[in-house]
């Protein structure tokens, strides 16, 4: 099977925004600002908006780390290997915070994002043990990841057929959607009871 280093396959690779703590972070969103994606509004293979923050500060440089539609976000620190795409909503300029880094596939191979991102999950293992001196162990004995770029380029991607990649995509949106509906289910069961204990 055919292999690529993922730098080969990519359009663009970024860390994220150096946001040194949540000082500069906010819960609310001023006119100009950006919505933050930190580690935390990832879960279970999922961007959670609703508890996004936001950088309000004016900075024109902050531009660069603006996410497009199809972006796949990876953990290149912290504890938890993490793997997300990001899917446009319009609602805000939003940008990754400096522990995630930014795959950007290159749209002229049609690579599928959620194929990308499903490899990356399978090999995580391999990905953050591939170099040693970039694993560090924490008082807990969780490894601590600290990938470099230079480690994320060359990542090998082995290329499937575009079939295989189409039933991923089939597969990756029917999961996503199941997941909405069970995280609305979830809501609707905890506002019964707010109204039970607020009645």
């Amino acid at each position: 099977m055919k292999t690529l280093k993922l730098q080969a396959i990519c359009a663009d690779i970024f860390a994220g925004a150096a946001l040194f703590n949540n000082d500069n972070l906010s819960r609310d969103y001023q006119n100009g600002g950006y919505r933050v994606i930190r580690l935390t509004d990832i879960q279970n293979n999922e961007i959670y908006f609703k508890d996004c923050l936001f950088y309000n500060k004016p900075d024109y440089k902050k531009n660069r780390y603006l996410l497009q539609d199809n972006d796949i976000l990876i953990s290149s620190r912290g504890t938890i290997f993490k793997v997300a795409i990001y899917y446009k909503d319009g609602a805000y300029k939003t940008i990754p915070s400096g522990f995630l880094t930014c795959i950007r596939l290159n749209p002229e191979l049609n690579i599928s994002a959620n194929y990308v991102a499903a490899y990356l999950r399978h090999k995580e293992n391999n990905i953050i043990m591939s170099n040693a001196k970039n694993v560090k162990k924490t008082s807990d004995k969780k490894p601590k990841i600290q990938l470099k770029l230079s480690d994320i380029y060359n990542i090998e991607i082995s290329i499937v057929s575009s079939k295989v990649q189409k039933e991923i995509d089939r597969l990756s949106y029917e999961a996503t959607d199941y997941l909405k509906q069970s995280i609305q289910k979830t809501q609707e069961i905890e506002n019964l009871i707010s109204d039970i204990y607020n009645e």
